[in-house]
């Protein structure tokens, strides 16, 4: 239960997104830019955009260029951040399909906090691209969607967890009535 409390906690302080930048092009939920692969870059390298949402602001900037994309950092009033990739394909010349990949680790909090980064940054970048508001209440609930697909996997990783330091407290109470039986407690 206690688990389940700070990861709902954890994942609730992700719920705001990130606002505020200039408009251009027509997009739409599946990432695809009425823009050339090149305007699209250079509109998203040259982000830094954030909001207010009740007492947490989101930010969002360009962190450079890698490989197959640009870097991008969220941080949320300093507590907590996260670098992601935004990666570009070209569709045709005209158009460009935008893909935020904040990584997969196997665990579900880490990914379900992935996936809060992932939809934070589409929005950002939707807004960015076309001048669309990130719409607080549908990134709400595209959220609360992740939490509630991922809620029972985070359930048994924080139970096991819960288990695995049951055992380590008592294997450390063994030793130290072993030490003790040798004379070596106080």
């Amino acid at each position: 239960m206690i688990a389940s409390r700070k990861t709902a906690r954890l994942l609730l302080s992700f719920l705001p997104a990130c606002v505020m930048l200039s408009a251009c092009a027509a997009g739409d939920d599946s990432g695809t830019y009425a823009m050339p692969l090149a305007e699209a870059k250079a509109k998203i390298a040259g982000t830094k955009a954030s909001y207010q949402t009740g007492s947490q602001t989101r930010s969002m900037r360009s962190a450079g260029a890698v490989a197959d994309g640009l870097k991008v950092k969220l941080s949320n009033a300093g507590t907590f951040g996260s670098s992601c990739i935004v990666r570009f394909e070209e569709v045709d010349a005209e158009n460009t399909r935008i893909t935020p990949d904040c990584g997969d680790t196997g665990a579900a909090t880490s990914d379900a906090a992935a996936q809060f980064f992932e939809l934070e940054i589409a929005a950002l970048v939707r807004q960015t691209l076309t001048g669309e508001p990130v719409d607080a209440q549908k990134l709400g609930k595209e959220m609360a969607a992740v939490v509630s697909q991922s809620l029972p996997q985070m359930q048994a990783e924080g139970f096991a967890a819960n288990e695995e330091w049951v055992e380590r407290q008592k294997e450390a109470a063994i030793q130290r009535a072993e030490d003790k039986k040798a004379g070596w407690a106080d």
